[in-house]
């Protein structure tokens, strides 16, 4: 179970990070409902496997959000050191040219 979860997690921010918000809920409602469908096939009630599929579900929408929120911060973070990096090299330039 804990396996599981780890695994889905990490599947959840990697997804964050390369597709779009309905692919992934379509991915996440499906994983869930097969998650789910284990948990009562392994003897488990129907409310213990509709909780589970429930809590692994919400697991993987957390994870995806994050993996939403870290990589449009790595972009932005990258496109902001390119901007100064520019602006930096235009100004050494100025000064070369006024000296």
């Amino acid at each position: 179970m804990l396996i599981t979860a780890v695994v889905a997690a990490v599947i959840s921010i990697a997804a964050g990070a390369y597709i779009r918000a309905w692919a992934f809920a379509i991915f996440a409602f499906l994983v869930a409902i097969g998650f789910g469908s284990v948990v009562f096939s392994d003897g488990s009630s129907m409310i213990a496997a509709i909780l589970s599929a429930i809590a692994i579900l919400a697991l993987m929408e957390v994870g995806y959000l994050a993996g939403v929120f870290v990589s449009g911060f790595v972009r932005r973070s990258a496109r902001q050191r390119q901007n100064n990096s520019v602006a930096d090299n235009v100004a050494a330039t100025r000064e070369r040219q006024q000296s």
